[in-house]
Formats: structure tokens, C-alpha cells, sequence
């Protein structure tokens, strides 16, 4: 492999421009080497502020906001560069959710037919265009800005972003193993809309956080897993794989799982999330639909608990699949909830999402909460507009001194909106002008650490 080599050229002395012109000087100057072809390059902080060349991070601007801001040093290679589908429609297209005609709440059989609808909805024209938006004719699809900062922040390949490591012997994989995790997330037309109404400004309008009917969105997972992780067979064998961009180098990842999720009026909760695992036993002429469903929740099941499970009770918010892999059976979450393998098994796919709001809240009850009671208020079936409120160091809830904003289930939302608003990340693309570096945030009551999803 070729030394890596700084990205932007120093015809960028004089970095006191104005923002505008910094921004003409390095399309000139370096769109070549490093961005993709029309692409502006910008020498960037980690939070996203203008530096001197050569700077320790490069930004990526095709529009508005940043596809990636990434060390310098990753981004000496040919690509491919991530571009961030970012042209937000103003209208909801008509006729465009075809799982609203699905029972959901049909037993397997229900949940099994609405989880496929979703996930063909998903695969429609994008297996062909291999993810990318912008090469798909069939239907447009869109990603959240502004995950561009922090431990989490995408690669510059695949617009990835870290997700929760796995360490074994979960899901087989031999003790003491860690395996890493990525994710992308997608929102159809529906939720690119409301998407673009919270954004549609330098600073995020939280009271326009409400997804409307038709929005969908999915999350494709890869996993860094090799076939030696696994004490058994190789769980993975002959996925999808890609190749991403890491701070020791290129990465190999395979495909692990798939969420999906639809706003749908018949829910409690406003909403259906549900999950599918890689299948390796499967022979689908497309290794991407080897997928199977896992399981789908249009609640968070409220009041059941691991008792409940083991004395034979079933959810009544909630399906598992009859096609699920062994593997991910046997990793559902807290008391046989939906849930996916990458997933923590002490939540569950909806009453996560639950927690979108901000300030951010943790996503999972911690070791403090002892009882059902307490770890119960994580599977509370909230409304998207209904915040999750906050909990103290005891797992006690509190109220902090200003309400928390709903996020509507968005948990990358959540993670877009606590880089601008908590740390004060900047938006080198279109900043309102040349700012200046800014420290992270005070944490108050309720804010965390930055989350992942």
C-alpha cells in the first residue's frame, strides 16, 4: 500500500478568508485528489472548524452538509468516497407505503408478510445501485446529516458509522473475542421530509421532529466477524461484503443484519420496528436476501417481564419469527423482545427508539436498576411525541430543569442533533461564517456521553 498523503494542497495559505472563498479555493485546488469529481474539499478540526493546511481532518462537501469529515490520512487513496443524499423533498410522495395494507398485528404470519413488504421496499433498486442513492432509478432515498463527529463518526468508503461491539461467547463468537460493528441508515421520501424541516436551518428545529404516515426507514449492519471469531461454523459465510476505511486501514465487513422501521397510524406507539438476520443456510440467489425476519414490535410490551417469559406468557405488542437463524433466536432482547443480533439483549428494537429525544437518554437501563419497576420504564409505550424524560445515577426518573424535545424513534436524529447542540460540532459546508473552535458542552442533567446508532 502507498503512504498515505495529505489531501489538501497548500495553496492554502492564506486561511483567513472568508468561508465562501476557502471554499472556491480548495474545489480548485483539491477536488481531484481525494474528494469525489465536483466535490469541495475542506481542512477541517475534528469538529468540523476550518484549519490551516495541512490539517489533522478533511471534510467532504457535495451539498449543504458534510458526506464525512474523516483524518486527513484516510483520505490519500482513490475512493470511492461516500456522497450523503441530502436533497430533501418538500412533499410526501402518494402510494408509496404498500406494507400499510398488511395486518401486522396477524400473528407470524402477519408479521412475517409486513416485515418482507418492508425490506423488498428497502432491496427495490438498491441492491443494483449497492446502496448508493444517487444510482438509484427507482425510488430516492436519503440519510441523516450531521453524524460526522466523534468515536462514531462515518467512514469515507461507505458512509458507515459504528455500532455496538460484540465480545463473546455472545453469538457464538469465542471468549474474549471483540467484534465491531457499522451500520447506514436510510429514510424514504416521507422521512426525508421531515428530515429536511429540522435541518432546514444551522440549527436544528426540534419541533418539527415528527414523522409523518409512509415514512420508512432501514439500517443495513455489517460486522468485521472472520470465520476464526466463531466457535462453530462461520455465521457470515458468503454475506454480502464490503471494504470501509478505518484510522489502521482498510476494513473487510460483512452483511449481519437489517433493521426496519414505518410509521404506521394502527400502532400504539405511532410506529413498527423490526429486524432481520443473515441466514448462511440460506441459497437466495442474492447473497442480500439471505436475510431473515427476526421479529417486529409495534410496542414496547409494557409490564412483561422475564417471569412472564419463563412461565409461558406471550407478548402481545410484539411477533417472533418462525424464520429467525438459531443464532439470533437465541440473542432476543430483555424477556424475548425483538430484537437483532448486533443489538444489546438487555433492550429491545422499539422501546430503544424509544428514547430518541434531547437532551440524549441513555438507551438501555444500566446496572443501578435492580427491579422490574425500574428497568420497566424503558418499555413505556411512548408516542413520538412524548419525550423519554431522564433518569438519575439510582435509575430513579427526574425532572431536569428544561423539557426534553421527542425525537420520534430517531436515534440518529438523537445522535445528529446532540453533535450540534451539546458539543457544538460546526458544519464546515455552510456555516453562517468563519467560527471559531468551541469545547465540548457542560454535561447537565440527562446528557450523556455521545451515543451511536
Amino acid at each position: 500500500m502507498q503512504p498515505r498523503r495529505p489531501i489538501v494542497s497548500t495553496c492554502l495559505a492564506g486561511l483567513m478568508l472568508s468561508t465562501t472563498a476557502l471554499c472556491s479555493t480548495v474545489l480548485v485546488c483539491c477536488a481531484a485528489s481525494g474528494c469525489v469529481p465536483g466535490a469541495t474539499c475542506l481542512p477541517v478540526t475534528a469538529q468540523g472548524v476550518p484549519a490551516p493546511d495541512p490539517a489533522p481532518y478533511t471534510a467532504q462537501c457535495t451539498g449543504r452538509f458534510p458526506d464525512f469529515i474523516t483524518p486527513t490520512s484516510m483520505t490519500s487513496s482513490a475512493g470511492p468516497w461516500f456522497k450523503l443524499s441530502q436533497s430533501f423533498p418538500t412533499t410526501i410522495p402518494p402510494n408509496d407505503a404498500p406494507w400499510l395494507s398488511i395486518n401486522f398485528a396477524d400473528g407470524v404470519t402477519g408479521a412475517n408478510a409486513y416485515l418482507y413488504a418492508l425490506r423488498d421496499y428497502a432491496f427495490d433498486g438498491m441492491i443494483d445501485a449497492d446502496f448508493k442513492p444517487e444510482l438509484n432509478t427507482i425510488r430516492p432515498w436519503f440519510h441523516m446529516p450531521l453524524m460526522n463527529y466523534g468515536p462514531h463518526a462515518r467512514e469515507p468508503f461507505h458512509g458507515l458509522t459504528s455500532e455496538r461491539t460484540v465480545t463473546g461467547p455472545e453469538l457464538g463468537v469465542k471468549p474474549g473475542v471483540s467484534l465491531h460493528n457499522f451500520a447506514i441508515g436510510f429514510y424514504n421520501a416521507a422521512g426525508a421530509v421531515t428530515i429536511g424541516h429540522v435541518w432546514a436551518s444551522g440549527t436544528p428545529d426540534l419541533s418539527k421532529a415528527r414523522f409523518q404516515q409512509g415514512t420508512m426507514s432501514f439500517k443495513i449492519l455489517f460486522s468485521a466477524a472472520t470465520a476464526d471469531d466463531f466457535q462453530g461454523p462461520d455465521l457470515l459465510a458468503n454475506a454480502p461484503l464490503w471494504t470501509i476505511d478505518t484510522p489502521s486501514g482498510p476494513l473487510n465487513v460483512r452483511l449481519m443484519q437489517m433493521d426496519v422501521a414505518a410509521v404506521d397510524d394502527r400502532s400504539p406507539t405511532g410506529w413498527v420496528f423490526g429486524t432481520f438476520a443473515f441466514d448462511s443456510t440460506a441459497t437466495d440467489a442474492s447473497p442480500w436476501r439471505r436475510l431473515r425476519p427476526v421479529g417486529l414490535s409495534w410496542g414496547s410490551d409494557f409490564g412483561y417481564t422475564p417471569a412472564d417469559q419463563q412461565a409461558g406468557k406471550k407478548l402481545t405488542e410484539t411477533t417472533i419469527s418462525d424464520q429467525a437463524p438459531a443464532y439470533a433466536s437465541a440473542h432476543l432482547g430483555w424477556a424475548g423482545r425483538a430484537n437483532g443480533p448486533v443489538d444489546s439483549p438487555i433492550s429491545g428494537c422499539l422501546s430503544c427508539h424509544s428514547t430518541a429525544q434531547s437532551p440524549v437518554a441513555p438507551i438501555t437501563f444500566n446496572s443501578a436498576c435492580t427491579t422490574d419497576a425500574q428497568k420497566m420504564y424503558w418499555f413505556r409505550d411512548l408516542r413520538g411525541s412524548q419525550p423519554f424524560g431522564a433518569v438519575d445515577a439510582s435509575c430513579n426518573p427526574v425532572t431536569s430543569g428544561s423539557a426534553a424535545e421527542p425525537l420520534d424513534f430517531s436515534l440518529q436524529m438523537s445522535v445528529a442533533v446532540q453533535d450540534i447542540v451539546q458539543y457544538h460540532d460546526i458544519n464546515p459546508c455552510s456555516p453562517p461564517s468563519v467560527p471559531t473552535a468551541t469545547a465540548p458542552a457542560e454535561l447537565a442533567p440527562g446528557e450523556h456521553p455521545r451515543i451511536s446508532r
